[in-house]
């Protein structure tokens, strides 16, 4: 078993500024509309941007999520299709990653 305490601990530290950074976005788009229907129609393009990187966010923060979850089974760095080891670097890349390179 690998010694991972140096990438959980940076997915912990991804995981709080992805909270962060997705309660900020929820707030933006609580906010109310302006009365002027051009500028309406300018912030709603805006809160579909916001919405799709609020989407990207809390998908990368299940994901993160799984892979501490996998840290605490003693699961992690295993890949889910063949079961073999997946290789530090991957993970070094992509701590979150569930699969080796050759099932990818």
């Amino acid at each position: 078993m690998s010694d991972y305490t140096k990438l959980r601990t940076e997915l912990e530290t991804q995981l709080q500024e992805l909270v962060a950074r997705a309660e900020g976005i929820d707030n933006d788009l609580r906010q109310p509309g302006d009365d002027d229907w051009e500028e309406r129609a300018s912030e709603s393009e805006g809160d579909e941007v916001l919405a799709s990187v609020g989407d990207l966010a809390i998908n990368e923060i299940e994901q993160i999520k799984h892979a501490l979850h996998k840290m605490d089974e003693g699961t992690y760095g295993r890949c889910t299709r063949c079961g073999k080891q997946i290789p530090p670097e991957r993970l070094e890349v992509v701590p979150y990653a569930t699969t080796c390179t050759g099932c990818v």
